[in-house]
């Protein structure tokens, strides 16, 4: 399969961006099953719930966050995960000026395959502006070179859940408004320290439901 790349961290989706800048991290769960129809049924499951953004503070008992699919306009998506939505992320603390409360990010990339021993989907987020607002300026903790890339992928008996953090540094040089600048440092500083690798650690193994 041309679109998965192994790496020094099992198998990684071509959309995922190589790491230059900043801090990196990754979060990841895998479980390995007795036969192919319970590895198709785990890797259909927790497929159907990484695309459900809209549940993912419901899955974790909201130890993330408050997520919501929202299209170009920033009205409410009530579907799945897909290009060119944002993502309006509502974080525990005080939100930006810019975003009005919230952080906001888009899915620029999405792919997905599948072969008889080897199946995946993936889509890859970055930080994005406020759709509700004219202004260009990013609304996120992060700056606009950072990503996160969510994959499930099933590899023959086993499955496995994993969100890839990339070039991760804090928004201070991408908003205007000072007190955005001072927040984006703090926050996003915790975050790439550490912090969103053990939150998305909490999703990832969320993504099994009642079979965790």
């Amino acid at each position: 399969m041309e679109s998965f790349t192994e790496k020094w961290f099992g198998f990684q989706p071509e959309i995922l961006p190589e790491q230059f800048v900043g801090r990196m991290l990754s979060a990841r769960s895998t479980k390995t099953f007795a036969d192919t129809d319970a590895a198709n049924m785990a890797y259909l499951k927790a497929r159907e719930r990484l695309l459900n953004v809209n549940e993912w503070g419901a899955y974790t008992n909201e130890a993330l966050a408050d997520f919501q699919l929202v299209d170009e306009n920033g009205e409410k998506v009530s579907g799945k995960a897909a290009k060119g939505l944002r993502i309006r992320i509502d974080i525990p603390g005080p939100g930006t000026f810019e975003g009005e409360g919230f952080d906001w990010a888009l899915i620029e990339e999405m792919e997905e395959d599948a072969r008889e021993d080897l199946e995946y989907v993936a889509f890859r987020v970055r930080p994005a502006a406020n759709p509700e607002k004219k202004k260009s300026e990013v609304a996120h903790f992060y700056n606009p070179q950072s990503t996160s890339t969510m994959v499930v992928y099933r590899d023959d008996l086993s499955v496995t859940c994993a969100i890839y953090d990339r070039n991760l540094s804090a928004n201070t040089e991408h908003t205007t408004n000072l007190a955005d600048k001072m927040r984006n440092a703090v926050v996003g500083n915790l975050a790439a320290s550490g912090l969103s690798g053990v939150q998305w650690q909490a999703l990832v193994d969320a993504l099994w439901g009642e079979m965790a």
